[in-house]
């Protein structure tokens, strides 16, 4: 794991351009669910859910861009 809690890696790829529905696509998390996390309403997502987000923020991370989410 990289340190960065769910919350955390969810903002960091909204910031990098990604909307929640783009999160939702990388990750197979249902956009409700990526929402409750960011709003603090989930704060001890389910480990398979952690481990979904952080294949998503190190992907966009590696690929330095959120321009390959596909439709």
């Amino acid at each position: 794991m990289n340190g960065l809690t769910a919350k955390e890696m969810i903002e960091t790829l909204i910031k990098s351009g990604l909307t929640q529905v783009d999160v939702q696509k990388l990750t197979g998390i249902s956009q409700p669910s990526i929402s409750r996390i960011l709003s603090g309403k989930n704060s001890d997502p389910r480990l398979s859910v952690i481990r979904a987000i952080e294949k998503a923020y190190l992907f966009v991370d590696k690929e330095g861009s959120s321009s390959n989410v596909e439709d």
